[in-house]
């Protein structure tokens, strides 16, 4: 079994934590010497994984940062000898997708703008968030299926520029509200719909943990299109902003188990560390997963 691990920082609440090696959030409007500005960032970001040991870079959220000059970080990326691919992430406002042209729009260009980056940093892979209602309480029936349907007729015409460029598109495993999903099963029959050569999952073990998702259940279920994994520590009975995205050994998320069930469908991709913390705890998660995955061909 061969894992390879990455480095992947979220940006959400980036700013409560000093020591986030995080670009800031895009901001409304762009001088030319701030795009500069903010693709330095980037590349000082790329040079921060590599310094402590990882050998891999999701690069996004995409909403996290300006136009990405492609040639300037695949050189960056090649120097220091990175794997990598591309997360959109995004908020897609599910009900704007279901009943605006602006949005649905706004949600192409993004995942388009995605597939053409990996192209020009030379990866195949990269992950997107379904929609989710931005209003508390449960979505109306006829609202939630007009999501579905208009995201569904999205995602396959973006799945299919994607193959066209050689790159597979992950939906990550938001399978609870407020996201367009009801769980496991529905989550799993919508992606049915599409080739598995097109359409492939990124679990989000930590997110699926604290929504009380058996990860047993949803590692069997999605094995055979299981192209990456975010890890990070959780708690449950807990409000998600302060229960996820912890390091390693935070949470309660049993990992030698998560690690021994992935063994057990014969899983042979990424492991992405997507944990919010300081330089020596984001270490330190990296060297626990390492001891549990034992001999790694490339991390």
């Amino acid at each position: 079994m061969h894992f390879h691990e990455r480095f992947h920082k979220p940006l959400s609440h980036a700013r409560r934590y000093e020591n986030d090696y995080c670009p800031s959030s895009r901001p409304k409007r762009l001088l030319p010497n701030q795009i500069d500005t903010e693709q330095c960032e980037l590349l000082k970001l790329v040079e921060k994984a590599a310094s402590m040991g990882f050998k891999a870079i999701q690069i996004g959220p995409l909403t996290g940062y300006v136009d990405i000059e492609g040639e300037r970080l695949r050189k960056a990326l090649d120097s220091l000898k990175m794997e990598r691919n591309v997360h959109v992430g995004g908020i897609f406002d599910a009900e704007s997708l279901a009943t605006a042209e602006r949005e649905y729009k706004r949600v192409r260009k993004q995942i388009r703008g995605a597939a053409t980056l990996c192209n020009e940093i030379v990866t195949t892979l990269v992950s997107v968030h379904p929609p989710f209602f931005r209003t508390t309480g449960e979505a109306n029936d006829e609202l939630l299926r007009k999501a579905r349907t208009r995201f569904r007729r999205l995602l396959k015409d973006e799945v299919d520029f994607a193959s066209r460029k050689n790159v597979k598109v992950a939906l990550e495993s938001f399978c609870y509200p407020p996201f367009i999903f009801r769980g496991l099963d529905e989550f799993s029959q919508f992606i049915e719909q599409f080739p598995p050569e097109k359409l492939g999952i990124l679990m989000d073990a930590g997110h699926l943990y604290q929504a009380g998702i058996d990860l047993d259940e949803a590692v069997h279920l999605f094995k055979r299109r299981l192209l990456d994994i975010h890890v990070h520590d959780a708690m449950r009975d807990k409000d998600y902003r302060e229960a996820t995205h912890l390091p390693i050994g935070k949470g309660t998320i049993d990992f030698p188990r998560l690690i021994d069930l992935l063994r057990q469908v014969s899983y042979d991709g990424w492991l992405t560390l997507e944990v919010r913390g300081n330089e020596q705890e984001l270490v330190r998660s990296r060297e626990y997963l390492e001891s549990l995955v034992g001999s790694v061909s490339r991390y």
